[in-house]
């Protein structure tokens, strides 16, 4: 899947294109074919200076608008072709790509934060 992804701590404008493996829903995860990708301050404040752990390259953009097209083990409350809202944890990969896997407690439908 084609993704943006920051390879080191820099500006917002050291963001590259890259080819990354499309995610596969797990147990309790789904599948989101990423339409909308939001950005805030702590977004650049995160490409500045990066988070300790963190595996290099990282996608910004924690709030993400989409369709779930695959679900993981144990997902009853939602279903493939539901739009879907989120807001991620800041510290895992965000949704600048095509694709992007969460937990399927955080992609609501009635785009209840997580």
């Amino acid at each position: 899947m084609h993704a943006l992804v920051l390879c080191r701590p820099g500006t917002c404008d050291t963001l590259r294109p890259a080819d990354l493996p499309t995610p596969e829903p797990g147990p309790g995860q789904v599948r989101v074919e990423v339409e909308a990708c939001g950005l805030n301050p702590s977004d650049y404040q995160r490409a500045a200076y990066g988070i300790p752990g963190w595996e290099w390259p990282v996608m910004l953009g924690p709030y993400v608008v989409g369709l779930v097209d695959a679900v993981g083990e144990d997902v009853t409350h939602i279903r493939p072709g539901q739009r879907v809202a989120y807001h991620g944890d800041i510290r895992e990969r965000g949704g600048f790509a095509e694709y992007r896997r969460w937990s399927a407690a955080c992609a609501s439908a009635r785009a209840t934060p997580c």
